[in-house]
């Protein structure tokens, strides 16, 4: 009889967050359960916390976008100062 191995690694990072949310979601559902006045108060402050942090990224995605068009403004620019400086030495006769 011959034992195949299988390579069957799970991470440990996506495990752990599934089964916290399985032991709130029971916990939700019990009707005994002491803290769930606590769990809804702590639910909404994550809630709030995650829309400040959404709005925190928008942020940033839009400041991002903003330093992306100063600084293609800006070679544009400076392209058109080379030109211009270009062609001002041409007219007054030097050479490059």
């Amino acid at each position: 009889m011959e034992i195949e191995v299988l390579d069957k690694t799970v991470s440990k990072k996506e495990m752990l967050p599934q089964v916290i949310n399985r032991i709130f979601s029971i916990c939700k559902t019990d009707p005994h359960f002491k803290l769930k006045d606590e769990m809804k108060t702590i639910e909404e402050k994550v809630g709030n916390i995650k829309v400040k942090i959404d709005k925190q990224e928008n942020l940033i995605n839009q400041s991002e976008n903003l330093i992306n068009d100063v600084k293609r403004r800006l070679s544009l620019l400076k392209e058109d100062i080379e030109s211009k400086q270009t062609e001002l030495l041409e007219q007054l006769g030097s050479e490059l």
